[in-house]
């Protein structure tokens, strides 16, 4: 009886390492790799910035596009570093032949805005998310998708502040940058209101709302463009973090948190 439960172990254990390899073929045929890691000498443009994509694992190629556009194994081939001299959106993903392609990761690069002379806060950032002072919002250097970074200003009320330009300049828009991670209950803007002048006296009003979010995403940084299109020297900016969080979230009922990293003014 002993040696028939011994025969019996002994075949059990031979038939599953003989499985073995085969079954993991076909998990290894399913598992995702990883997005490549993207590092900017500067996403904020007055000349040359360089862009490079890394991913640390053998076999593998990179694909990128600079049109907006999903990128395929059809795609520009990453091979060294990309010089970028405009604005614009760079996307990549990863290939390798015996894994699940990555998921896309982009870069998006702005043109260097007029400088502001002065910026005037008339609400605070939370003192644990304070960025690197009260210019940090003007600073030409933007935050990544790690919310602890230090180029981000964190609110769980509305941001509102004061800027003047130090000469008269034609603005054509206004570029906010912020983050969007939901998980880690960082919602996107719900209101900005604009108000321009050329004198500090006499100020024209924008108000435009965002689109809502309606699930958990990967963390993002996001911008929204508010055109002005004149003259001006003083704006004011008044920036709305989502009130309540939404009932489809695991947070819902509390202040949802507001993070931004640089205003620029177009021109």
């Amino acid at each position: 009886m002993k040696l028939k439960v011994i025969i019996c172990f002994l075949a059990f254990i031979f038939f599953n390492c003989k499985q073995k390899p085969e079954n993991l073929f076909l998990q290894q045929d399913q598992i995702q790799i990883t997005q490549p890691r993207l590092e900017a000498t500067n996403q904020l443009i007055d000349s040359i910035a360089y862009l490079t994509a890394s991913l640390k694992l053998e076999g593998t190629k990179i694909y990128y596009t600079t049109n907006g556009e999903s990128p395929s194994e059809n795609s520009n081939l990453y091979t060294s570093p990309i010089k970028v001299i405009n604005p614009g959106t760079y996307k990549f993903k990863a290939y390798h032949p015996d894994w699940k392609e990555s998921d896309i990761v982009e870069k998006v690069f702005y043109k260097k805005g007029i400088p502001i002379d002065s910026i005037i806060w008339h609400s605070n950032a939370s003192d644990r998310y304070k960025g690197v002072g009260s210019l940090t919002l003007n600073n030409n250097k933007k935050g990544t998708v790690d919310f602890k970074d230090t180029q981000w200003l964190g609110f769980d009320t509305i941001a509102h502040a004061s800027l003047q330009l130090k000469i008269e300049s034609f603005v054509k828009s206004l570029t906010i940058g912020y983050l969007s991670d939901p998980s880690s209950w960082i919602f996107p803007p719900e209101h900005i209101t604009v108000k321009t002048s050329v004198d500090g006296n006499n100020f024209k009003k924008l108000s435009i709302n965002l689109q809502s979010i309606d699930g958990i995403s990967a963390p993002s940084l996001k911008h929204v463009d508010i055109p002005i299109g004149e003259p001006i020297k003083y704006v004011q900016v008044e920036v709305k973090n989502v009130s309540s969080i939404p009932d489809w979230h695991e947070g819902k009922g509390n202040k949802a948190w507001l993070f931004m990293d640089e205003w620029v003014l177009n021109y």
